[in-house]
């Protein structure tokens, strides 16, 4: 996973995961497609089957990432190069 979570957010997707039947792995893909990957491959998943409430909970996730990628600087469209760009230079 590229993606590099704060602690909050990892123990977020903890906290998802006792919720749900997907590995903690797949939850982390999954946030990293929501936040810079192909978010419309995971919204066609969501859409497939429904939302759940897990899948709901790891989207407004997505979006505080998303957010306090943004402040930091990195597009608020992120894409993986801007980011590793940002993450290098610290």
């Amino acid at each position: 996973m590229q993606l590099k979570l704060t602690h909050e957010e990892m123990q977020e997707v903890y906290r998802i995961s006792a919720n749900c039947t997907e590995s903690l792995e797949r939850l982390c893909q999954r946030l990293e497609m929501l936040s810079w990957g192909d978010g419309l491959l995971e919204f066609r998943m969501q859409a497939g089957i429904g939302l759940l409430p897990w899948m709901e909970q790891l989207q407004e996730l997505s979006n505080q990432i998303n957010k306090r990628l943004q402040e930091s600087g990195i597009p608020f469209v992120p894409s993986l190069e801007a980011y590793q760009k940002n993450t290098d230079s610290q």
